[in-house]
């Protein structure tokens, strides 16, 4: 039987060296690519529970502007308010009792992810639309740290008393 050549016995060094260095940037950049996918799923759920917040809060609200002066007949007296800050939305918003109890409002700490978030309620109606009616909500949840905001709201709200106005 003849010798085999040396080419032929198996693989080289250098082709050892190359497929361990092919491996080793693969399983580098897998790596990476898991990290960033927990990151960001790390993320999304602070979000997530930073909306949730949020909603729960308004939908508080909303309740607030469904049930604000609802027994008034035929109509709210605050529809007759000649000054803003006398009108429906300016009562909904100032009324510690019927309405949503002043501003701002800081909510919090709430634990998000392992971080403590405050989320803070900012009503206007003076630069709204219809300053009478129209209640302007704005939320940020940030970190109680002072770090960046991880959500942010802006919406208005018509209390249901002003829709029976004249």
């Amino acid at each position: 039987m003849p010798k085999l050549q040396t080419s032929e016995v198996g693989f080289s060094l250098v082709e050892v060296l190359v497929s361990l260095m092919i491996i080793s940037l693969f399983i580098g950049l897998s790596m990476q690519a898991f990290l960033i996918a927990v990151i960001l799923k790390a993320r999304a759920e602070q979000q997530d529970e930073a909306a949730n917040w949020i909603q729960e809060d308004l939908e508080f609200i909303k309740h607030q502007a469904r049930e604000y002066e609802k027994n008034a007949y035929p109509y709210s007296a605050k529809c007759s308010a000649t000054d803003v800050a006398n009108g429906v939305a300016a009562s909904l918003l100032n009324d510690s009792v019927g309405g949503i109890g002043g501003n701002p409002k800081t909510d919090g700490p709430r634990i998000l992810g392992g971080v403590p978030f405050v989320l803070t309620r900012n009503a206007d109606y003076a630069n709204s639309f219809d300053p009478f009616n129209l209640l302007k909500i704005t939320y940020q949840v940030t970190a109680q740290t002072g770090g960046k905001t991880i959500a942010t709201l802006s919406t208005e709200i018509v209390p249901d008393a002003a829709l029976k106005c004249p």
